[in-house]
C-alpha cells in the first residue's frame, strides 16, 4: 500500500482530534492574571508574617521566625491606588517618601519587585534622622486590565517595609 503526504497529515489531523480535551488546554488572560494575583498575596504575607513560604504555599521546617526589630521610619503611604488612570502603553510611577524618625541614619540597602513589569528607584544616600528619602515604582502597562504589584524595601537596620500599587490600564482611543 502507498501512503503519500496527504495522509500522513489527515493521520495527524485524526490523532489531534481525538485527544481528549483535557489534553488542549486553553489558558484565558484572566486566568493568568488571577495567578498572579495569588502569587503577590503569598509574597506580601510571607514579608507581612516575617515567614520564609515556599511557592506551593506550606511554610518549611527550617523557618525562622526574624527578631523584633523596631521601626525606625515611617511613609506617607504604602499602598498606591492609579485607579483607572493608566492608559495602555504609557508607564505610571508612583513616589513613596519615607521619613527617619530614628536616632541615627538609615539606608535603603535594596528593593525588589514582584514583577519585571515593575521597575524601582530609590535614595542611595544615608537618611539621617528627622530627614526624607523615596521610593519611586514605575509599572509598565504593557497589559491592560487590573493589577497589583509590590516591592520590598530592605533597609540597613533590618527593618523591611512592602509598598504596593495597583490600578486599572486602559485600552487607548486611536
Amino acid at each position: 500500500m502507498k501512503r503519500t503526504g496527504s495522509t500522513i497529515i489527515m493521520a495527524g489531523a485524526l490523532l489531534f482530534l481525538a485527544m481528549p480535551l483535557m489534553a488542549q488546554k486553553v489558558v484565558k488572560l484572566s486566568d493568568i492574571q488571577k495567578s498572579q494575583q495569588k502569587a503577590q498575596a503569598a509574597q506580601i504575607q510571607t514579608i507581612n508574617d516575617g515567614v520564609a513560604v515556599q511557592s506551593d504555599g506550606k511554610q518549611p521546617a527550617t523557618a525562622q521566625q526574624p527578631g523584633n526589630v523596631p521601626l525606625t521610619c515611617t511613609w506617607n503611604e504604602t499602598d498606591h491606588d492609579f485607579g483607572t488612570s493608566i492608559l495602555h502603553q504609557k508607564p505610571a510611577s508612583a513616589t513613596f517618601t519615607i521619613t527617619n524618625k530614628g536616632n541615627g541614619p538609615v539606608t535603603i540597602n535594596e528593593v525588589t519587585t514582584s514583577c519585571g513589569c515593575t521597575a524601582s528607584k530609590y535614595t542611595k544616600e544615608p537618611i539621617k534622622p528627622g530627614e526624607t528619602g523615596t521610593v519611586t515604582l514605575t509599572y509598565d502597562s504593557k497589559i491592560t486590565g487590573f493589577f497589583t504589584k509590590s516591592a520590598i524595601v530592605k533597609m540597613n537596620d533590618g527593618q523591611k517595609y512592602v509598598l504596593t500599587i495597583k490600578g486599572t490600564v486602559q485600552k487607548a482611543e486611536n
